[in-house]
C-alpha cells in the first residue's frame, strides 16, 4: 500500500499515526455493488429536487449508484453507514481537517494529498465566536486527489456555501431529515463542474452518511444551471470511480472520526 508523501514536520503531528495506519479498500460487497452501480436515469434525483435528499429516514434516490441524466450530466449517489458518529462531529472535521494538509492526508491516506484554505474559511474556522456548523459558509477548499491510489492526482477547488444559497429549505437543518448539512459547487482539475451536497441522518436509529454530486452542474444564484455543452459524454469510469472512492474515504472517517474527535477536538 503506497500512502501519499507528507512532509517532515507531519511526522511530529499527534495525528501522524492515522496516516501510517492507511486505509482498507472496499469489502467483496462494496465493491460489488460498485462494480454495478448504473442505475436508470429516469429514477435520478434531480438537482432541481435537491431538498428530497432531505427526507427523515430515506436515501433519494433509494439506490446507491450513477445516474445518467437525460437533460446531460451525471448524478453519484452514495449512502455509508456511519454508527457512532454525531452531527457535531462532522461539523468539526470539516472545520477542522483544512486547516492542515495531514489532516486531510488521514481521511485517506492513499489518495487525499494536500488541502488548503483561503484566509475567510480559516477565519472562520478558528473564529470561536462562529457556530460549527456555519465555520464552513463561504469557505473556498482547493485540494488535490485522486479517485485511486494508481491515478494521477488533480487538483479540486471546492467553494462551499450557506446551504440556504445552494437551494436548501433552511428550515430542514437539523430536522429528522438533516441532522448535518454541506454544500458546494465545486470544479474538478479546473474542467469538470459539479455540486456537492452531503447530509446525514439517522435510519433505523443508525447514523447515514449520504453523497450526492450532480456532475455538469453549478447552483447559481439559488437555481441549478447546466454548465457543460448538449451532447457532452462523461466517461463511465469517473462516475464509477467517484462511487468507488468517496465510499473508501467515508467507510474510513467512520472508522477514525471518534477517536480523532476524542483526542484533537480543542486543537485548532
Amino acid at each position: 500500500m503506497a500512502l501519499v508523501p507528507v512532509s517532515e514536520d507531519a511526522k511530529k503531528k499527534t495525528y501522524y499515526k492515522y496516516y501510517k495506519m492507511g486505509i482498507p479498500d472496499l469489502s467483496e460487497e462494496q465493491k460489488t455493488c460498485v462494480n454495478h452501480a448504473r442505475r436508470n436515469g429516469e429514477k435520478a434525483l434531480l438537482l432541481k429536487d435537491i431538498n428530497k435528499a432531505l427526507v427523515p429516514d430515506m436515501f433519494c434516490p433509494d439506490e446507491i449508484g450513477y445516474y445518467y441524466l437525460q437533460e446531460g450530466g451525471v448524478l453519484i449517489a452514495n449512502n455509508i453507514p456511519m454508527p457512532g458518529i454525531t452531527p457535531e462531529m462532522l461539523y468539526w472535521w470539516f472545520a477542522w481537517h483544512p486547516l492542515e494538509p495531514l489532516r486531510y492526508s488521514i481521511w485517506d491516506p492513499e489518495e487525499h494529498y494536500s488541502v488548503e484554505i483561503d484566509e475567510e474559511g480559516r477565519r472562520r474556522s478558528l473564529d470561536p465566536q462562529i457556530r460549527l456548523e456555519e465555520k464552513t459558509w463561504g469557505a473556498e477548499h482547493l485540494v488535490v486527489e485522486s479517485l485511486a491510489p494508481e491515478d494521477k492526482p488533480v487538483p479540486i477547488k471546492i467553494s462551499f456555501r450557506d446551504p440556504k444559497e445552494m437551494g436548501i429549505d433552511a428550515s430542514r437543518i437539523g430536522s429528522e431529515g438533516c441532522a448535518f448539512i454541506v454544500a458546494a459547487n465545486a470544479l474538478n482539475d479546473g474542467k469538470i463542474p459539479s455540486v456537492m451536497l452531503e447530509t446525514a441522518k439517522k435510519m433505523k436509529g443508525i447514523m447515514h452518511y449520504q453523497v450526492y454530486f450532480w456532475i455538469g452542474y453549478q447552483i447559481i444564484d439559488g437555481q441549478p444551471v447546466k454548465c457543460i455543452p448538449d451532447g457532452m459524454e462523461i466517461p463511465e469510469i469517473f462516475p464509477r470511480l467517484l462511487l468507488y472512492h468517496s465510499t473508501k474515504e467515508f467507510s474510513h472517517l467512520a472508522r477514525i472520526l471518534p477517536q480523532v474527535y476524542g483526542e484533537e477536538k480543542n486543537n485548532w
